[in-house]
């Protein structure tokens, strides 16, 4: 009788085991099984992720922070196998409760396991699958949610907006009505809509409890009142933000927040002071050098951003800062070009400035190249009026210069090693007996390399016999033949050879003869002029651009490129006056025949009527007929004719390009270059500029 009560229990609980069962036991036991076993510790595996992403997520506090959070796909590479470990558990009720009421539940936590490794594809079809079976509005309203917010995330607005218009119309409780609002303020701050992103968080900030999430959101709700110049209410903001249960991080950017708005740099030198600080004095630097670049000191806002680049995290960004301080307010462009240079390395690629950085430096390199060019040039002519004596005395003062500083920073190498701990293993005795395996043996050869030969340029046959003989009987002779001279003033030392070779080498460099010299000017003055016109047209700066034009012509009044320096001057002058009025005569007087006459009346009148435009067109047809029957001085003669009558048609390229061929049937060849150079530079789109280019290549190439 026993035995038959046992067997009828455990054909009980066999049945009760059926995935497919319906009755009341079956599913009752499914239910406990998925709900305290798969699903409880896929939950609280979550619940510890989330933590993890709260604790390890990096913001940046200079600019308005997202309401949610992005998340970063590095976080999910580096929590892959927990986040794999929620999918696996969820999985298993899927797999074996299938009559379950917890089915939904499983599918909500996977989704949220593929949104938080920024599979958004995958995590979309899940969560749109969650809502597409029958299942208790809890978790329809929290996968609508997720939803929600990976199409905001993906600037899918239009879809947002669907999926938001169905969560308004379910019954959410508290916590769900919560998450949804901070959504869709999330929703407005993406689309950049600040006034109903205010009033969404003042509406949902009271029904939160305190801690972390509300102070964020309370320092979120303070710089979105600040970009709007409210302070008083971002004060307000700030000042609950730091009664809110925050962070040390939080509390600290919301106080640097409060001395910003209230010009208290005085408060932020204390913070410094203060030893709890000391980690973020590079940010307190970078503080007070804004609150004195809003005061239009923009000296001590560079000495304060150089003290906080030199040691902070965020150098990059601070180094940016200095570039456009630099470059905008200081006029300082050559060490602005070297601060771009530098944000273009530090800053991260995922910050908002880093492609705009990337070719800000490039543009700046280019302008560095061309200022360096011409800085050469002045020193090479400066040095060509110099006396040999004189020549030698600087370059003995250079090399000494230079091996004072190679002496200081070998024997500060030198300490830096001898104080160095090592942490890792001694080297083995065939590593240590390897002679640039060992630093010190190394740095004394090449010490006494430099004492016995001096400096040498890398060339072959270096230390070859006769060479250093020869070089001596130069420098003797040249000594001799200056009158006055002696060895003592010229101070080069016949005893070692090395130093008069190197010197010899120096002394090669500098022009001498009226060739080179004239060769020198030449690049110089192709170099001033190619930096005025970078300045003007790439940078914008239109004063030190008139500075440099005004150079050119005033150093090189014959220069070849005077007409369009004239026409950058025009540029770059004040509308209308006088001084505008007078490039424009002399460039119209001066080059009657000249494009970039062309160009400034098509400035001034501005575009052609329909009429014009075929009147244009017959006399483009009329030149063009001139040219095909090889009268070129006609058709040169008419399409300048066009220029003048018609500035800025839309047969404008088609005549300066037949303007360009008529030189060259003409035979007159400079005109012919210059003239399809020009073409080339102001017609760039142009579909005749390919062939402009083929024809300046080619006749290039057969000039030479």
């Amino acid at each position: 009788m026993i035995r038959r009560y046992w067997l009828l229990a455990l054909l009980a609980l066999v049945s009760a085991c059926s995935q497919q069962s319906t009755k009341p036991a079956a599913v009752a036991f499914h239910n406990l099984n998925a709900k305290y076993n798969a699903i409880w510790q896929a939950d609280r595996l979550k619940k510890t992720i989330q933590k993890k992403f709260w604790e390890e997520r990096k913001e940046d506090y200079k600019s308005i922070l997202p309401i949610i959070p992005k998340v970063d796909s590095t976080f999910g590479q580096q929590h892959a196998s927990d986040i794999d470990q929620v999918i696996k558990k969820a999985s298993l009720v899927i797999d074996r409760h299938q009559n379950s009421n917890y089915i939904d539940d499983a599918y909500t936590l996977i989704g949220w396991g593929r949104y938080i490794k920024k599979d958004y594809k995958n995590a979309l079809e899940t969560f749109k699958f969650v809502n597409s079976i029958d299942n208790d509005p809890r978790s329809q309203s929290t996968s609508l949610i997720h939803l929600y917010q990976i199409y905001i995330h993906q600037h899918d607005f239009v879809s947002a907006e669907k999926v938001g218009e169905f969560i308004q119309s379910l019954d959410l409780n508290q916590s769900q009505k919560n998450n949804y609002l901070l959504s869709r303020a999330f929703y407005h701050q993406s689309k950049n809509e600040i006034i109903p992103t205010i009033a969404l968080l003042e509406e949902t900030l009271p029904s939160l409890s305190s801690g972390e999430e509300k102070a964020r959101l309370y320092f979120i709700l303070g710089q979105l009142f600040e970009s709007q110049g409210k302070n008083k209410l971002a004060l307000e903001n700030y000042a609950a933000c730091k009664k809110s249960k925050a962070s040390y991080e939080l509390q600290f950017n919301a106080t640097l927040a409060v001395h910003k708005l209230n010009n208290a740099p005085e408060e932020l030198e204390k913070m410094i002071r203060e030893p709890k600080n000391q980690d973020h004095v590079p940010a307190l630097y970078s503080a007070l050098g804004e609150i004195y670049f809003k005061n239009k000191d923009f000296e001590k806002a560079k000495d304060y951003w150089t003290k906080g680049g030199k040691s902070a995290g965020d150098r990059g960004e601070l180094y940016l800062q200095l570039a456009n301080l630099f470059a905008q307010q200081l006029k300082r462009f050559d060490e602005a070009a070297k601060y771009y240079d530098s944000a273009a390395t530090y800053l991260s690629p995922n910050h908002p400035s880093y492609s705009a950085t990337q070719k800000l430096k490039s543009t700046w390199s280019t302008y560095l190249q061309l200022s360096k060019t011409v800085g050469q040039q002045d020193s090479l002519l400066n040095l060509s009026q110099m006396s040999l004596a004189d020549l030698s005395e600087l370059y003995q003062k250079k090399q000494k210069r230079q091996q004072r500083k190679a002496d200081f920073l070998q024997s500060k190498t030198m300490a830096a090693v001898s104080n160095v701990v090592y942490t890792r293993r001694a080297p083995s005795p065939e590593q240590q007996s390897f002679y640039f395996h060992n630093d010190q043996a190394r740095m004394q050869g090449q010490q006494e390399f430099t004492n016995k030969w001096g400096p040498r340029t890398l060339e072959d046959f270096w230390n070859r016999k006769n060479k250093n003989n020869n070089l001596t009987n130069r420098i003797v002779d040249l000594t001799q033949n200056t009158t006055n001279t002696s060895t003592e003033n010229t101070k080069v030392n016949s005893n070692n050879p090395a130093q008069i070779d190197s010197l010899q080498i120096w002394l090669n460099t500098i022009p001498k003869s009226v060739e080179q010299i004239a060769q020198v000017k030449k690049r110089q003055e192709d170099a001033l002029f190619e930096l005025g016109k970078f300045v003007r047209l790439e940078l914008g700066e239109k004063e030190e651009a008139s500075k440099l034009l005004k150079k050119l012509l005033t150093n090189f009044p014959t220069t070849s490129h005077e007409a369009e320096a004239l026409y950058l001057l025009y540029l770059s002058t004040v509308k209308d006056s006088p001084e505008q009025k007078n490039y424009r005569s002399v460039l119209f007087d001066r080059f009657p025949t000249a494009y970039f006459k062309q160009l400034i009346l098509k400035i001034e009148n501005g575009s052609l009527t329909e009429s014009n435009e075929l009147a244009a067109q017959k006399a483009y047809e009329l030149a063009y007929a001139q040219f095909k029957a090889t009268n070129y001085s006609e058709a040169s003669r008419q399409c300048q004719q066009i220029l003048q009558q018609f500035p800025g048609s839309n047969l404008e390229d088609k005549v300066v390009f037949l303007k360009a061929l008529c030189y060259g049937g003409l035979k007159e060849y400079t005109s012919y270059q210059d003239n399809l150079k020009n073409f080339i530079q102001a017609f760039p789109k142009s579909p005749l500029t390919t062939e402009a280019e083929a024809l300046l290549k080619a006749y290039t190439k057969n000039k030479n």
